[in-house]
């Protein structure tokens, strides 16, 4: 899970390289677009799985091309983590915020370039904080 983390974040660093945008920029603060989790706690297995489910959603609806090897990491890391989850016997949450996703998703389809720095953005800081907490991966 380790090495799906940091590869998913290595391709995510790649990416903003190649679109020369500003290493520094601020797209928001934690509080704008709540429905993408990079602030989220971690409680379980079940908590990353379900953010990490919330960006996969989002990468799916940006357009195709450079994002296509991060959706495929992003997939493979979901599939390991939902195995283990079976295989621990734990329930699956529901997704906590479809709706509100979906209206956030429809708002920000012409801007897919700013929008999707920021969900990169996000993503790699959510990452990063799942690989400090791999413990929370022995809970449901």
């Amino acid at each position: 899970v380790k090495l799906q983390a940091d590869t998913i974040i290595l391709r995510i660093k790649d990416h903003s390289k190649e679109l020369k945008l500003y290493p520094n920029i601020s797209i928001g603060d934690p509080d704008l677009y709540p429905e993408i989790p990079a602030d989220k706690p971690i409680q379980g297995l079940g908590s990353i799985v379900d953010a990490l489910t919330t960006f996969q959603k989002v990468l799916q609806r940006l357009p195709k091309g450079k994002l296509s090897q991060i959706r495929i990491d992003l997939s493979t890391l979901l599939g390991s983590l939902k195995e283990r989850m079976t295989s621990m016997r734990c329930t699956p949450k529901e997704p906590t915020n479809g709706r509100s996703l979906d209206i956030l998703l429809q708002n920000n389809a012409t801007h897919h370039i700013t929008f999707g720095y920021f969900v990169l953005d996000r993503l790699k800081q959510f990452t990063q904080k799942m690989i400090g907490n791999l413990d929370q991966l022995k809970s449901c």
